[in-house]
């Protein structure tokens, strides 16, 4: 296990001692401060500074001086401004949304964030996302009929659930768009490295068993998780942050680059936290949350997270 460090700055005594306790059981070493001159002297080599976008400034001057650091960085307002300092900085690749300024973000995110952190090379397995007991389903889907045949399958496990229409027609949506990513943009040709079917997303897709894509759809009653996994390892942080923001903006969305795609604002709109993990020429993971406690206008109004893992 690593010897990582964590420097948390939160002014509001409550929620820097629910930081402190979350992030020191996760095996992380933690120091906190009140304010912001405070933290610099805090600092180690390698830490990862964790505050809120309101400390935005202070935490890009330190990332600027010292090479070695990290940064974790909330909110409890919408993502927009976060997303632009990660396009420009790579060390800010975790955003948390918390529903306020007096809590903290969810805790199992933040134990999750923690764990990739002191574990890099054993990624939390898809059960890590669910309370003990959830359901689901599994899915290999390498053509397009398998594709329209598990996006049905979503809207069903759902329905039965007995959730409102609009949240099964949500998943459904956000299934379609994740193995579109997953069967025609990721997709390349093993000897060139050529796209295969990112030029055509109306064409008919047959791949091999071993390229094929996995759907997991799970919920443990609180929560439903949904992950699109592919074999190519094509998606880079810069689809995922660029893009998003774009989209944000109301701009052109990047349509190749393997899975960035005119869907990213739809996937992320579809979620209270989204996940990418990426391993070059291997793996690309994309895993969603969707808080079953909210209605739609809450979840409308809920600050969300983006977490990505891999290369830049």
């Amino acid at each position: 296990m690593a010897n990582e460090h964590a420097v948390v700055l939160e002014r509001n005594k409550m929620v820097q001692n629910r930081l402190r306790r979350l992030l020191a059981v996760s095996g992380l070493r933690v120091a906190v401060a009140d304010e912001p001159e405070q933290v610099a002297a805090l600092l180690e080599a390698n830490s990862i500074i964790c505050a809120d976008a309101f400390d935005a400034e202070l935490v890009l001057r330190l990332l600027r001086t010292s090479p070695g650091l990290r940064a974790w960085m909330w909110t409890a307002e919408p993502l927009e401004r976060l997303l632009k300092i990660a396009v420009e900085e790579p060390r800010v690749s975790n955003l948390f949304g918390r529903a306020n300024f007096e809590s903290t973000p969810r805790d199992w995110e933040l134990l999750y964030a923690a764990r990739r952190v002191l574990r890099p090379e054993e990624p939390p397995p898809f059960a890590a996302m669910l309370n003990w007991g959830f359901v689901g389903f599994k899915e290999a889907v390498a053509d397009t009929e398998g594709r329209e045949r598990a996006v049905k399958l979503v809207q069903r496990f759902i329905d039965q659930m007995g959730c409102p229409k609009r949240v099964g027609e949500m998943f459904g949506e956000l299934a379609h768009e994740l193995l579109m990513n997953a069967i025609y943009d990721a997709p390349v040709d093993r000897n060139t490295g050529h796209p295969l079917f990112a030029h055509d997303r109306k064409a008919n897709v047959r791949l091999s068993p071993q390229d094929a894509a996995t759907l997991r759809l799970a919920s443990d009653g609180a929560v439903v998780a949904i992950q699109v996994t592919d074999p190519f390892g094509r998606l880079r942080r810069k689809h995922v942050f660029a893009g998003l923001a774009r989209g944000l903006k109301g701009g052109e969305m990047d349509q190749s680059h393997g899975g960035a795609g005119l869907g990213m604002l739809k996937v992320y709109q579809s979620t209270v936290a989204m996940f990418f993990d990426v391993v070059d020429g291997q793996r690309t993971e994309v895993t969603g949350i969707f808080d079953l406690d909210l209605n739609l206008r809450e979840f409308r109004q809920l600050a969300k997270s983006l977490h990505y893992y891999g290369p830049v």
